[in-house]
């Protein structure tokens, strides 16, 4: 559960470092699983996927430990870690995950994979498989899971629709250490994304949550859409426990925001005097 204890300023700044699955000891992905884990403990989106989450709390260690453990191995995606330091010792604050999406990400990302990593993700992947058929989450409601893929699939189509977002950034997550909020950590997180985006001369997508909108926002995002499959509405009859009637509630409505560095958007001419 997040702690809910204050603690002193920070005076460090604060450092990003990318991992891998080389790079990632036990004891780090241990840390980054318990920031995840807290931070999203009381989550409505996931109280709605997830009902009785709260009674086996190992599966919800589990399902954030299925998501790290996927993109550690993707040569795709880099995994960007904030540290701050305190009493010299690098603490990990939150991490984000960005993912390379196009017809030019294996030219991208080329000496990022080899015949090591490729074993490594078979066998993962065969191992989460197994573990899904052996011991399923028994809080999953499948519904509510599905309804949830359907939106992200409906964001994803509408990026390939988009001019110039053939190849293109995905924030996939952004967590922060409930306990080292409101610090810029988060900011720091995206403007990485946005500085890779500008150095690649391509855009950046990714889905917000309303309390997220601000900070990406203040990165530079704007917004294309409502992202919202969780409210009845034309077309969308309601259907219990798939919908949620509650109207402005934190998890209903997201946001699909997008950044284009200077070098994609349209130059303004101006005439000479």
């Amino acid at each position: 559960m997040a702690s809910q204890t204050s603690t002193p300023p920070l005076s460090s700044k604060i450092a990003l470092e990318i991992i891998t699955q080389r790079n990632a000891p036990p004891k780090l992905t241990n840390r980054l699983l318990e920031i995840a884990t807290s931070a999203f403990w009381d989550d409505q989106t996931f109280n709605w996927r997830y009902p009785t989450r709260h009674e086996h709390p190992a599966h919800h260690r589990h399902m954030f430990w299925r998501y790290l453990g996927n993109e550690l191995l993707d040569p795709t995606i880099w995994v960007v870690v904030a540290y701050l330091t305190e009493n010299s010792i690098k603490i990990p604050v939150g991490y984000s995950t960005w993912q390379r999406k196009g017809p030019g990400t294996e030219a991208a990302v080329k000496g990022r994979d080899g015949w090591l990593q490729k074993s490594e993700r078979n066998l993962f992947a065969l191992h989460e498989r197994l573990n899904t058929l052996l011991f399923p989450n028994p809080s999953a409601y499948k519904p509510a899971i599905d309804l949830m893929a359907k939106v992200f699939e409906e964001t994803e189509n509408l990026v390939n629709q988009m001019p110039q977002f053939e190849n293109h950034l995905h924030l996939n997550i952004l967590v922060v250490d409930p306990a080292y909020q409101r610090r810029g950590i988060g900011e720091a997180l995206v403007l990485w994304g946005v500085n890779k985006s500008i150095n690649e001369g391509i855009p950046c997508a990714l889905e917000a949550s309303r309390a997220g909108k601000r900070v990406y926002t203040k990165c530079g995002f704007e917004e294309v859409q409502t992202c919202d499959g969780l409210h009845p509405g034309p077309g969308k009859p309601w259907q219990e426990g798939m919908h949620c009637r509650e109207e402005g509630c934190q998890f209903g409505v997201g946001s699909f925001m997008i950044y284009e560095p200077p070098s994609l958007q349209p130059q303004t001419l101006t005439s000479l005097p």
